[in-house]
């Protein structure tokens, strides 16, 4: 226990000496120079190489959890080292803890990886969280959102991914089901996987093949409903419409961005009467125009 404070207050000071501009490496009495030899420049005093590889170093390789994630989160805020953060990253992508991969998923836009690998390491995230009953949680919640922005970020290679995880049954496919259902999945494209999967043994599973094919036809009769609202909309303060957006997003827990009754049921005023085309639904663009006609009262 000793051990793992002594290295854990190691890490946090040079974590702190990371992130100081006002910190000399003589403060630490790093080595002595010759009195006649160059002064050392700003980054070196304010970033001794020998703490730097050492941070770098306990990223990778320290037994402890709790040190690599600091010692990581440390390596990000030192500059000129975006290849050797680039390297710790995606080392730590693999790791057995779950949180060392959480942090290194967060530093993702801080790094330069391939597309494929991000959304490789944060569908396998997000497989080890759900693998583990202790740790599985909702794809909304906050330790989930990090992987679930990259699969965002990255939507047509993620779908391209889901699809293939979805030609055979295995222990996730619950989970990938899930997962298509927060991203714009191509039912149509994908039917025969989807057809296979609704034959499944697993209540779970079938009812959320249902969900997906009852999200995609409510999108398709929503589309050839929906009214010509450009000419509305024309009239509207942009800002309104970006406050409708936020408003939306607050309560949208499918990533539809839209709202269905069970969600703006949480709202303190129903925003049903937005819904134009009483398909169920309250778009963003439904919202803001609601917005604009009460404010004219």
């Amino acid at each position: 226990m000793w051990k793992l404070f002594h290295r854990s207050s190691i890490v946090l000071m040079m974590a702190f000496l990371a992130q100081a501009p006002g910190v000399q490496a003589n403060d630490f009495a790093i080595e002595e120079r010759e009195p006649n030899s160059p002064a050392a420049t700003e980054t070196d005093a304010n970033y001794p190489e020998q703490i730097v590889d050492r941070l770098f170093e306990m990223s990778v390789s320290d037994p402890s959890a709790e040190i690599r994630i600091n010692a990581l989160q440390a390596c990000a805020n030192i500059p000129d080292e975006g290849d050797r953060l680039k390297d710790a990253v995606e080392h730590c992508l693999d790791a057995s803890d779950f949180m060392v991969r959480l942090t290194a998923i967060q530093l993702l836009d801080r790094v330069e990886l391939k597309p494929q690998r991000k959304v490789d390491a944060a569908i396998g995230y997000l497989e080890m969280r759900y693998q583990n009953p202790e740790r599985r949680a909702p794809l909304n919640h906050r330790s989930m959102s990090p992987a679930i922005d990259v699969l965002k970020s990255h939507s047509d290679m993620a779908n391209a991914e889901l699809s293939d995880r979805l030609e055979e049954t295995g222990p996730m496919t619950l989970l990938h089901l899930q997962l298509a259902g927060l991203l714009d999945f191509d039912v149509f494209k994908n039917a025969d996987r989807l057809n296979d999967r609704s034959k499944s043994g697993d209540q779970e599973v079938r009812r959320e093949v249902v969900s997906l094919w009852a999200k995609y036809f409510a999108s398709v009769a929503t589309k050839q409903s929906q009214p010509d609202l450009s000419e509305k909309l024309k009239e509207i303060n942009p800002k309104l419409l970006s406050y409708a957006e936020k408003i939306i997003s607050r309560y949208d827990q499918d990533g539809s961005k839209s709202l269905h009754e069970q969600e703006w049921q949480k709202m303190l005023m129903s925003p049903a009467p937005a819904d134009l085309n009483h398909d169920g639904l309250v778009t963003i663009e439904e919202y803001a125009l609601l917005m604009h006609s009460r404010s004219k009262k």
